[in-house]
Protein backbone atom coordinates (compact mmCIF):
# COMPACT_ATOMS: atom_id res chain seq x y z
CA UNK A 1 0.00 0.00 0.00
CA UNK A 2 1.26 3.50 -0.64
CA UNK A 3 -0.31 5.16 2.35
CA UNK A 4 3.24 6.36 4.48
CA UNK A 5 2.64 5.44 7.84
CA UNK A 6 2.68 8.39 9.07
CA UNK A 7 -0.53 9.24 7.88
CA UNK A 8 -2.20 6.21 8.67
CA UNK A 9 -3.08 7.70 12.34
CA UNK A 10 -4.37 10.95 11.03
CA UNK A 11 -6.28 9.55 8.61
CA UNK A 12 -7.93 7.20 11.17
CA UNK A 13 -9.06 10.40 13.14
CA UNK A 14 -10.45 12.20 10.77
CA UNK A 15 -12.23 8.94 9.04
CA UNK A 16 -13.67 8.16 12.97
CA UNK A 17 -14.62 12.10 12.88
CA UNK A 18 -16.10 12.36 9.79
CA UNK A 19 -18.25 9.48 10.62
CA UNK A 20 -19.45 10.80 13.54
CA UNK A 21 -20.16 14.23 11.71
CA UNK A 22 -22.16 12.44 8.94
CA UNK A 23 -25.18 11.10 11.47
CA UNK A 24 -25.09 7.47 10.05
CA UNK A 25 -23.46 6.80 13.05
CA UNK A 26 -23.24 6.92 16.60
CA UNK A 27 -19.92 6.65 18.10
CA UNK A 28 -19.93 5.85 21.52
CA UNK A 29 -15.70 5.28 21.67
CA UNK A 30 -14.46 7.68 19.24
CA UNK A 31 -10.77 6.31 19.98
CA UNK A 32 -11.95 2.19 19.50
CA UNK A 33 -13.37 3.31 16.15
CA UNK A 34 -10.52 5.27 15.13
CA UNK A 35 -8.18 1.99 16.38
CA UNK A 36 -10.39 -0.33 14.34
CA UNK A 37 -10.20 2.07 11.18
CA UNK A 38 -6.72 1.97 11.47
CA UNK A 39 -6.17 -1.64 11.77
CA UNK A 40 -8.39 -2.59 8.87
CA UNK A 41 -5.65 -0.12 6.84
CA UNK A 42 -2.44 -1.76 8.48
CA UNK A 43 -3.62 -5.33 8.05
CA UNK A 44 -4.00 -4.26 4.57
CA UNK A 45 -1.18 -2.97 4.01
CA UNK A 46 1.17 -5.77 5.77
CA UNK A 47 -0.52 -8.24 3.94
CA UNK A 48 0.55 -6.05 0.46
CA UNK A 49 4.14 -6.32 2.16
CA UNK A 50 3.87 -10.00 2.38
CA UNK A 51 3.24 -10.50 -1.03
CA UNK A 52 6.07 -7.80 -1.98
CA UNK A 53 8.42 -9.53 -0.29
CA UNK A 54 7.03 -13.19 -1.27
CA UNK A 55 8.00 -11.59 -5.58
CA UNK A 56 11.26 -10.67 -4.37
CA UNK A 57 12.30 -14.36 -2.63
CA UNK A 58 11.06 -15.41 -5.88
CA UNK A 59 12.87 -13.67 -8.16
CA UNK A 60 15.87 -13.84 -6.41
CA UNK A 61 15.81 -17.71 -6.39
CA UNK A 62 16.13 -16.64 -10.54
CA UNK A 63 18.06 -13.76 -10.58
CA UNK A 64 20.84 -15.38 -12.11
CA UNK A 65 18.78 -16.40 -15.31
CA UNK A 66 17.19 -13.03 -15.10
CA UNK A 67 20.36 -11.41 -15.46
CA UNK A 68 21.77 -13.84 -18.41
CA UNK A 69 18.76 -13.43 -20.03
CA UNK A 70 18.67 -9.73 -19.94
CA UNK A 71 15.04 -9.42 -18.82
CA UNK A 72 13.80 -6.41 -16.83
CA UNK A 73 14.13 -7.15 -13.14
CA UNK A 74 11.42 -4.60 -13.28
CA UNK A 75 9.30 -5.80 -15.48
CA UNK A 76 9.41 -9.46 -14.17
CA UNK A 77 8.44 -8.08 -10.62
CA UNK A 78 5.59 -6.91 -11.92
CA UNK A 79 4.57 -10.01 -13.37
CA UNK A 80 5.27 -12.16 -10.85
CA UNK A 81 3.46 -9.58 -8.46
CA UNK A 82 0.37 -9.63 -10.87
CA UNK A 83 0.18 -13.59 -11.02
CA UNK A 84 0.18 -13.68 -7.57
CA UNK A 85 -2.28 -11.03 -6.33
CA UNK A 86 -4.41 -13.16 -8.71
CA UNK A 87 -3.88 -16.59 -6.99
CA UNK A 88 -4.80 -14.63 -3.78
CA UNK A 89 -7.12 -13.22 -4.88
CA UNK A 90 -6.03 -9.78 -4.51
CA UNK A 91 -7.20 -6.19 -5.16
CA UNK A 92 -3.98 -3.95 -6.49
CA UNK A 93 -3.09 -0.97 -4.36
CA UNK A 94 -3.13 1.11 -7.68
CA UNK A 95 -4.49 0.71 -11.18
CA UNK A 96 -7.02 2.10 -13.51
CA UNK A 97 -7.05 5.25 -12.02
CA UNK A 98 -5.96 7.28 -9.33
CA UNK A 99 -9.15 9.44 -8.74
CA UNK A 100 -8.69 8.74 -4.81
CA UNK A 101 -4.95 9.56 -4.61
CA UNK A 102 -2.87 6.89 -4.46
CA UNK A 103 -5.04 3.69 -4.01
CA UNK A 104 -7.47 2.93 -7.13
CA UNK A 105 -11.06 2.82 -6.78
CA UNK A 106 -10.80 -0.64 -6.41
CA UNK A 107 -8.84 -0.88 -3.47
CA UNK A 108 -10.62 2.39 -1.91
CA UNK A 109 -14.27 -0.28 -2.78
CA UNK A 110 -12.27 -2.91 -0.51
CA UNK A 111 -11.14 -1.10 1.84
CA UNK A 112 -14.38 -0.15 2.56
CA UNK A 113 -16.11 -3.33 2.51
CA UNK A 114 -13.24 -4.38 5.51
CA UNK A 115 -13.82 -1.05 6.97
CA UNK A 116 -17.56 -1.77 7.40
CA UNK A 117 -17.14 -5.40 8.87
CA UNK A 118 -14.72 -3.47 11.32
CA UNK A 119 -17.30 -1.40 12.47
CA UNK A 120 -19.92 -4.35 13.18
CA UNK A 121 -17.37 -6.18 15.49
CA UNK A 122 -17.85 -3.30 17.97
CA UNK A 123 -21.25 -2.60 18.33
CA UNK A 124 -20.65 -1.21 21.76
CA UNK A 125 -18.37 1.55 20.29
CA UNK A 126 -20.66 2.30 17.68
CA UNK A 127 -24.26 2.28 16.36
CA UNK A 128 -25.41 2.68 12.83
CA UNK A 129 -28.67 4.94 12.58
CA UNK A 130 -28.44 3.83 8.59
CA UNK A 131 -27.96 0.83 6.15
CA UNK A 132 -24.66 -0.45 6.56
CA UNK A 133 -24.19 0.00 2.81
CA UNK A 134 -24.97 3.95 3.14
CA UNK A 135 -22.21 4.06 6.21
CA UNK A 136 -19.54 1.85 3.67
CA UNK A 137 -20.36 4.21 1.12
CA UNK A 138 -19.78 7.58 3.43
CA UNK A 139 -16.43 5.59 4.53
CA UNK A 140 -15.23 5.38 1.18
CA UNK A 141 -16.24 8.82 0.27
CA UNK A 142 -13.98 9.74 3.32
CA UNK A 143 -11.58 8.05 2.18
CA UNK A 144 -11.06 8.81 -1.01
CA UNK A 145 -11.37 12.57 0.36
CA UNK A 146 -8.36 12.21 3.13
CA UNK A 147 -6.37 10.07 0.18
CA UNK A 148 -6.76 13.08 -1.96
CA UNK A 149 -5.51 15.41 0.98
CA UNK A 150 -2.36 12.76 1.19
CA UNK A 151 -1.58 13.35 -2.18
CA UNK A 152 -1.51 16.88 -2.05
CA UNK A 153 0.95 16.64 0.61
CA UNK A 154 2.66 14.26 -1.24
CA UNK A 155 3.41 16.42 -4.24
CA UNK A 156 4.12 19.82 -1.88
CA UNK A 157 6.93 17.31 -0.61
CA UNK A 158 8.03 16.45 -3.95
CA UNK A 159 8.10 20.04 -5.11
CA UNK A 160 10.37 21.31 -2.15
CA UNK A 161 12.81 18.66 -2.63
CA UNK A 162 12.73 20.00 -6.36
CA UNK A 163 13.55 23.16 -5.36
CA UNK A 164 16.63 22.36 -3.65
CA UNK A 165 19.32 24.43 -5.29
CA UNK A 166 20.90 21.04 -6.58
CA UNK A 167 19.38 18.14 -8.16
CA UNK A 168 18.38 15.33 -5.80
CA UNK A 169 17.64 12.01 -7.15
CA UNK A 170 14.67 10.31 -6.51
CA UNK A 171 15.44 6.81 -4.33
CA UNK A 172 19.37 8.44 -3.52
CA UNK A 173 19.33 8.35 0.86
CA UNK A 174 19.40 12.02 0.53
CA UNK A 175 16.01 12.37 -1.52
CA UNK A 176 14.78 9.93 0.92
CA UNK A 177 15.98 11.66 4.02
CA UNK A 178 14.80 15.08 2.79
CA UNK A 179 11.03 13.33 1.74
CA UNK A 180 10.99 12.20 5.62
CA UNK A 181 11.27 15.59 7.08
CA UNK A 182 9.62 17.46 5.09
CA UNK A 183 6.58 14.82 5.34
CA UNK A 184 6.99 15.23 9.39
CA UNK A 185 6.77 19.18 8.85
CA UNK A 186 3.70 18.79 6.60
CA UNK A 187 1.96 16.20 9.60
CA UNK A 188 3.01 18.72 11.88
CA UNK A 189 0.79 21.08 10.21
CA UNK A 190 -1.83 18.80 10.28
CA UNK A 191 -1.50 18.83 14.49
CA UNK A 192 0.51 15.04 14.33
CA UNK A 193 3.53 15.11 16.05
Amino acid sequence: MSIPKEYIGYLSAQMATKLADSGKVKIHDKPAVSGAIQQVILDDAAKEDRLNQEVRDYLDKYNEQIRRDGLSYQEMYQLVKKELMKKYKMVPSTGRGKEAGKLSRDKVIELSHGLIKALAAIPQQVELTVDKNEVRLQMMQDLQELLRAESGIDKSVREKIQSQKREISEGSAEWDILFRKYYSEEMRKLGVT
